[in-house]
């Protein structure tokens, strides 16, 4: 039973079992998700958010991401900070299974951790299962399920219901029950795309407090499906008809672990687009390029991201951030693709918009087989065609931010600092980036905070 096969190596995962480039990498993506979620509160969005989950009766457990330190709930906490996390569309991404499970597996491990007193290593331990088993279960639905499920809601639960499990101590019988029950309120539908809404932040929250509240009820005794993931009613089979069950404990165990081939935004925007992007930056790093003389721009690429974000006419503000046209354009434009660049102001410029009616997305068979044999590869190809008939060509396989092309830690900090900006003290914000780098020492992950809770037990 492959549900069981891959919730037994989650259960016996220990610290001592990851090899450093793994343990660096969670510590970088809880530093990352921290800032992006800090951010994040700052919007209209995460301001909603706040203010729903600080309106219910409160018990101090766990810290809000929001530079005020403010404690609440546990499985408020976790909620919060996963809505906060996806707010901007700059949180890290898994490029095999399409996910962004830093959103949906950090928050619940924190949190959890922070209520029940847990060590750093516990925590890195419990975010790396958490982020094998999301990254698992999206490769074996993916591409098939992509059009109508959006996958980190999908998966979600399952990598906070592991990352709790494994910080409540569950033995192997309750953390498969656990894994069951988060199966079976697996959701989160595209739709919302159509319309600009804010469901997307939706899908994070409710996962990560349907992961938790699997976990907590498995250690009571409640019982759940066994074979949630491979079974005849199961979650695979209603995600897609053409699942990759397989996929689910191929090489488990093996280096690297699903956390390592993990990759950080660099970019305010949906990850299907970053390939032209940096093809973009490439290009104006060859030479001056001035967006006027641009004639023409093709845009070559794989299926999958014409499906997603092949929008010449965007009509809604959030609908920007999934135009490849939009986003080479303002790449060329404003140099920069940060949330500001996706103000009413920015994407109404009459120049903009005149460069996004020049660009035409068009799926290339030599870059779509690239994506069907290897999903880490999500290649685009720009054609730059000038008014002197000078044509620009830059391909891109795997953009800043990817693990081909991975962040530093000197990167991690600056976005960090950079997104932080104006919501933590910067002498603050050092410090917290000091103990995001030595995570691992810390004998309560409660330290990792400016305001750490006292224990309530």
């Amino acid at each position: 039973m492959l549900t069981k096969q891959l919730s037994d190596f989650l259960h016996g995962l220990h610290y001592e079992d990851l090899p450093e480039q793994a343990v660096d990498q969670a510590k970088m993506c809880v530093e990352d998700l921290v800032g992006v979620a800090a951010a994040g509160s700052a919007r209209p969005q995460g301001e909603i958010w706040r203010g729903y989950f600080f309106s219910l009766p409160q018990r101090p457990e766990s810290t809000a991401w929001d530079g005020r330190w403010n404690a609440l709930l546990c499985e408020y906490a976790a909620a919060l900070n996963a809505a906060y996390a996806h707010v901007i569309d700059m949180d890290d991404v898994h490029n095999a299974s399409i996910t962004h499970l830093g959103a949906v597996t950090i928050p619940a491990a924190l949190a959890v951790g922070q209520k029940y007193h847990r060590s750093g290593k516990e925590v890195l331990t419990a975010i790396a299962a958490g982020y094998e088993a999301g990254a698992r279960i999206g490769q074996a639905i993916n591409p098939g399920s992509y059009h109508y499920w959006h996958t980190t809601g999908v998966v979600g639960s399952f990598s906070s219901a592991v990352a709790a499990g494994k910080l409540l101590g569950l033995d192997r019988q309750q953390l498969l029950n656990a894994v069951g029950s988060a199966g079976t309120q697996s959701a989160g539908l595209w739709q919302f795309i159509q319309d600009g809404a804010m469901s997307k932040t939706l899908h994070t929250a409710n996962a990560t407090l349907c992961g938790i509240r699997a976990a907590q009820l498995a250690a009571l005794g409640f019982t759940a499906a066994q074979d949630i993931l491979g079974g005849e009613r199961g979650f695979l089979g209603a995600m897609t008809g053409q699942s990759h069950p397989e996929l689910l404990v191929q090489d488990l165990g093996r280096a690297p672990y699903q956390i390592q081939t993990n990759s950080f935004k660099p970019y305010a925007c949906c990850r299907h687009t970053h390939s032209a992007n940096y093809c973009v930056e490439l290009l104006k790093q060859e030479r001056p390029i001035d967006p006027e003389r641009i004639v023409r721009i093709t845009d070559y690429t794989y299926q999958v991201a014409k499906d997603n974000v092949d929008a010449a006419a965007p009509a809604t503000p959030y609908a920007f951030k999934f135009s490849v046209q939009y986003c080479i354009a303002a790449q060329f434009l404003y140099g920069a693709l940060t949330e500001a660049q996706f103000s009413a102001e920015k994407t109404g410029a009459p120049a903009l918009r005149r460069l996004m009616d020049k660009t035409t997305v068009a799926v290339d068979p030599a870059l779509e087989a690239m994506y069907q044999a290897d999903h880490n590869c999500w290649p685009h190809r720009l054609e730059v065609e000038l008014e002197d008939g000078c044509v620009l060509v830059r391909q891109v396989e795997y953009p800043f931010g990817d693990f081909h092309n991975p962040f530093q830690w000197s990167d991690a900090h600056s976005k960090f600092l950079s997104l932080t900006q104006g919501l933590i003290p910067r002498e603050q914000a050092e410090e917290m980036i000091r103990r995001f780098t030595r995570l691992e020492e810390l004998e309560d992950v409660n330290l990792l905070f400016p305001a750490p809770i006292q224990s309530f037990e």
